[in-house]
This record gives C-alpha cells, sequence and structure tokens, in this order.
C-alpha cells in the first residue's frame, strides 16, 4: 500500500485505448496533458485499429510531447486487454506514479480532473479507498449530466455505479488483477468494481462533472452491452457468487424498491413496465413531431432562400437594363447638351430647353 505525501502533486497516469477513434485520439490526449494542479503522462494503445488512418493518428498524439506520451500498437485484443496492456507499460512510462485513469479515445477530461479526484482520494483512508469518481456529462446523441450516487456496495450489486473513467490507486488495480481480459462485450469496468467491493475497498465522490462522454454513433459498446444484459448481468453475479449470496436478500428488496421507485413495478404480458412502455410512446410521438417540423422548418427555409435568390436575379436584371441604357450614346449625348444649357445664364438657356423639348416630341 503507498502512502503519497498529501502535499505532493496528484501524479497520474492517463491509459487510452483505441479503436478506429483517430479523429478523436488527439483531443483526448490534450485534454490529459492539460491537467491542473497534477503531473500526468499518457499512454495510448491502439488496439488494432483496421480503418487505415488511426494508427498514424495514434502516432502523432506522441509528437504533441514525446516525454509525457507513449504510443503502443497491438493486435487487436479487446478493451479490457488494451487497458491493461496500457497499465503495464505506465509502469515503465511513469514510474511512480500512484494513479491510473482509464479514457476512451473519444471523450475527455476537464482540466480539474486529476487534482479534484487527487484531493478526494488524498482525504480519505488508503487502506479503505481505491478509487475517485465523478459526474458525467453527455455530449452528441446524449444530453445533460449522469449524477451518479454515492458509493453504496448494495446498491452496485444492482446496478453500475459510475464511468470507468476515474481515478484508481495503481497498487489496488493491480492487486485486484486489473480488468478481466475475458469480458469482451462488456460491464468489465463493473466486474472490477464489484471486485474492489469484495475485498471491503470503497469508491469516493467527487459531485461535479468533470468528465465528458461524447455519443457520436448510436451503434456503442455500451448499447451493445444493455442489449446483452441479462447474459452479461448472469456473468458478473456467476463471477461474484460468494458476494451475492452473502447479500441477496438486502439486494433482492433494494432491487425491488428501485422498481417501485421508478414506478416500473407493474408489468405487461411482456414483463415490460407499463408505465415505461408508455413513456416510450410517448417519446417517440414526440420525436416524431419534433421531426416533422424540423422538416417543414426546412421546407419553409428552402421556400424563402429561393425567393430570395429570385428577388437577387430581379436586381441583376434591373442593374443589366439600367447600365444597358446608360451605355447609349444619344442618351450621353442628351445628357452632355442639358448640362450644357443648365450652365447658361437663364435668358439664354430658357429658348434652347423649349428646342430641346420640342425635339423629343418630335423623336418621340
Amino acid at each position: 500500500m503507498t502512502h503519497p505525501d498529501p502535499a505532493a502533486p496528484t501524479r497520474v497516469a492517463f491509459i487510452i485505448p483505441c479503436y478506429n477513434h483517430g479523429r478523436f485520439v488527439e483531443e483526448a490526449v490534450r485534454s490529459c496533458l492539460a491537467q491542473e494542479g497534477a503531473e500526468s503522462r499518457v499512454v495510448v494503445v491502439n488496439d488494432g485499429s483496421d480503418d487505415g488512418a488511426t494508427p498514424a493518428a495514434c502516432d502523432r498524439c506522441a509528437e504533441i510531447d514525446p516525454a509525457r506520451v507513449l504510443v503502443l500498437h497491438q493486435a487487436n485484443a479487446g478493451l479490457p486487454a488494451a487497458r491493461n496492456a496500457g497499465a503495464r507499460a505506465a509502469a515503465g512510462f511513469a514510474p511512480g506514479f500512484e494513479f491510473l485513469s482509464f479514457l476512451d479515445a473519444d471523450d475527455w477530461v476537464e482540466p480539474s480532473f486529476a487534482r479534484k479526484l487527487g484531493e478526494r482520494l488524498r482525504a480519505s483512508d488508503p487502506a479503505r479507498t481505491s478509487h475517485a469518481y465523478c459526474q458525467e456529462t453527455l455530449v452528441g446523441l446524449g444530453s445533460g449530466v449522469w449524477r451518479v450516487p454515492e458509493w453504496d456496495p448494495l446498491l452496485l450489486m444492482v446496478t453500475n455505479l459510475h464511468p470507468v473513467t476515474c481515478l484508481v490507486r495503481r497498487d489496488r488495480f493491480e492487486e485486484a488483477g486489473g480488468f478481466d481480459e475475458t469480458m469482451r462485450l462488456g460491464y468489465e469496468d463493473w466486474d472490477l468494481w464489484l471486485r474492489f467491493a469484495s475485498r471491503g475497498w470503497r469508491g469516493v465522490r467527487v459531485a461535479e462533472p468533470l468528465f465528458t462522454w461524447r455519443r457520436h454513433s448510436p451503434d456503442t459498446m455500451i448499447a451493445d452491452a444493455v442489449l446483452r444484459h441479462d447474459e452479461l448481468y448472469g456473468a458478473l453475479v456467476a463471477r461474484h457468487r460468494a458476494l451475492f449470496d452473502a447479500h441477496a436478500v438486502e439486494v433482492i428488496r433494494l432491487a425491488n424498491g428501485l422498481l417501485r421507485s421508478g414506478d416500473a413495478h407493474w408489468v405487461d404480458e411482456d414483463r415490460r413496465s407499463v408505465l415505461l412502455a408508455q413513456l416510450r410512446s410517448h417519446v417517440q410521438d414526440v420525436y416524431r413531431e419534433c421531426f416533422a417540423l424540423r422538416e417543414q422548418s426546412s421546407r419553409d427555409r428552402a421556400a424563402r432562400e429561393a425567393a430570395e435568390r429570385a428577388a437577387a436575379e430581379a436586381r441583376e436584371q434591373v442593374a443589366r437594363v439600367r447600365a444597358e441604357f446608360e451605355a447609349k450614346p444619344a442618351l450621353r449625348l442628351s445628357r452632355r447638351l442639358h448640362g450644357a444649357v443648365d450652365a447658361l445664364p437663364r435668358p439664354l438657356a430658357a429658348p434652347l430647353r423649349a428646342l430641346l423639348r420640342a425635339a423629343r416630341r418630335l423623336a418621340g
């Protein structure tokens, strides 16, 4: 067990696994290097990207600050294995750094992330705490803030409590064996927190959004994991059977209470919550209405743009006709004559103006 000096700055090695997310990875790396009041190193692990662009994008990250950024390339082994590979490399690249943080390549952390989470961990009992976590901001296809709950080992057996991006004591991570590399389909972070809990360790919370999750596609590992929830949750229970057996009644009561608090305890013949099914249907109706309004707005905008183009073309046509008219020799001669007449004294100009009017009538 390490006991870092409370007055020393937080020293954290960020591990960034990357699979075909080269267009985002530099932003993730720069957010780690921009930590205020903390010392950071970054290990980027290209996990067998095959899009033709990501490996080079990862290599460019090392050019930002070669002394602080290390890039590894490996055959595709899955997210848990890539994180573990990065943690092993960090032991040599960032020796003596007491904390690890795992950041996905398409996300980023706020400049105060390491400092605030480090301060929270340093203020806690190192014999009992394993990590510090924060709230999550969702952007892109997601929105709002995930206001994560306080640490609760019983609640952890019902649902995952917080994102994988947190600040983990390196010795705790190593003692627990890192991520389970067989869990390539998801919930590998939940599994790690359960292993921490089974050892009597706990996470501590900072109730601020210091981490941002960017959802840029409807197809994500989280979405895939949710579709496999029964399978993956069953695997979690099997892996931590002693823990679940020891608290089975408490977990059942807690889970049932959560169903009631969410009005999800009334189910239909498909075992779906009646209220949630109605809510989903209402949300779909709202989305359809919003889509129809957006389409109408697009049509209205197109009509306005067409009218503006027609008006601009009309103005251009008038300008061309006027320019052609102004260029006629007879008009130029008439203007010169009128100018000359206007320059004469009034007694002489009057009869000449009469002659010009008579000539105009005859010409007409």
